[in-house]
């Protein structure tokens, strides 16, 4: 079982879900916010690792369509050296995470894997789009729509 949630760092330092959430984030420039991505109760990113949410789902994005062609994505968190890398392996895929010199991993059904991510992805990018208005997140929903 894959399970997703994005959450905003609120200004009081806690957080609150994104589709709870009824403000804009104080700071557009630098959305800070996180991904909870766990794979069977095995949590492979949270809260702990928060960052630039709004940039790092951009990235996700980036990596399903990296994946569905090559097998392969990773990337960087983008702003500390967090290392996020998807693999796949037939019907399988392998999610992991780098953070210093402790490595996270998961294997989970590639299908299940990627309606997840995208699922999750387009809840933020919708929500944000209503929050703040202004920027555009047209490319990253289009990336995981396809």
């Amino acid at each position: 079982m894959v399970e997703i949630e994005t959450f905003l760092k609120c200004a009081n330092g806690g957080f609150v879900q994104v589709e709870a959430c009824r403000t804009p984030p104080p700071d557009l420039d630098y959305i800070e916010g996180a991904i909870r991505l766990s794979v069977d109760g095995l949590e492979i990113i949270g809260k702990e690792e928060w960052d630039y949410v709004d940039q790092l789902w951009c990235y996700i994005a980036e990596m399903v369509g990296k994946m569905q062609s090559s097998g392969y994505a990773e990337t960087y968190f983008p702003d500390q050296p967090i290392k996020l890398y998807f693999r796949a392996a037939g019907s399988r895929v392998l999610v992991a995470v780098k953070i210093g010199e402790e490595t996270r991993t998961a294997n989970a059904s590639f299908a299940e894997f990627l309606e997840a991510v995208k699922a999750a992805g387009l809840i933020f990018f919708r929500r944000m789009s209503e929050l703040v208005p202004a920027v555009s997140y047209a490319e990253a929903q289009q990336e995981l729509s396809a």
